[in-house]
């Protein structure tokens, strides 16, 4: 408590898996106190690839509920002087990460990856990987819900996601030949494909 007095933020950190407990209300609830802006981090998000085994959608909609969760926390102890508190990961105030294996990212991290590829701004490519925002890569157009083809994926599920969990079912499957070029391929096509950690 009394290291918040000497803050400037706080990286509130919630199991993927487990989701909000009361340790977080407390410590959300400290930190909005002090007028410390929080940040939330996405923990364990390896737990979905290697443990649980969740399909990509359903992996976004645990994600999602973390953060609404959160949000609703935190608009119980909203204070006018600190403006809006809320995070969003398409914002860059949310990240996810896997403590364990030592990586972690924004969406500003996929969006500079990617904003070049389809022409557009950052802030206009973050926006496109959180949320009600598709990619279709056959007709390569997005849209606001899915059109019920296989080729049609939610941006974060396709542009994030994915080619995490495919780097990682690499390394753990030991296949070393194929591991480099895969890595640049999915995440980035050059060398920033071996940095997915941002910290």
């Amino acid at each position: 408590m009394a290291a918040l007095h000497v803050t400037d933020g706080a990286l509130v950190v919630v199991d993927c898996v487990e989701g909000v407990c009361v340790q977080t209300e407390t410590v959300l609830r400290q930190a909005l106190g002090e007028r410390v802006k929080p940040v939330l981090v996405v923990n364990k998000m390896d737990r979905c690839f290697l443990e649980l085994h969740l399909d990509a959608e359903e992996a976004y909609l645990t994600f999602q509920r973390v953060v609404e969760s959160a949000n609703v926390i935190m608009a119980t102890y909203e204070d006018a002087a600190l403006g809006d508190i809320q995070v969003y990961p398409e914002k860059g105030t949310v990240a996810f990460s896997a403590g364990l294996h030592g990586w972690g990212f924004t969406l500003t991290n996929f969006a500079k990856m990617h904003a070049s590829k389809f022409g557009v701004d950052e802030a206009k490519m973050m926006s496109r990987l959180w949320g009600e925002n598709f990619f279709d890569s056959a007709t390569r157009k997005w849209t606001y819900k899915h059109t019920g083809t296989s080729t049609c994926k939610r941006g974060f599920v396709m542009f994030c996601y994915e080619p995490i969990k495919q780097v990682i079912e690499l390394c753990m499957s030991d296949q070393r030949d194929e591991r480099r070029p895969k890595l640049q391929k999915e995440l980035t096509g050059d060398r920033r494909a071996y940095n997915i950690c941002c910290w």
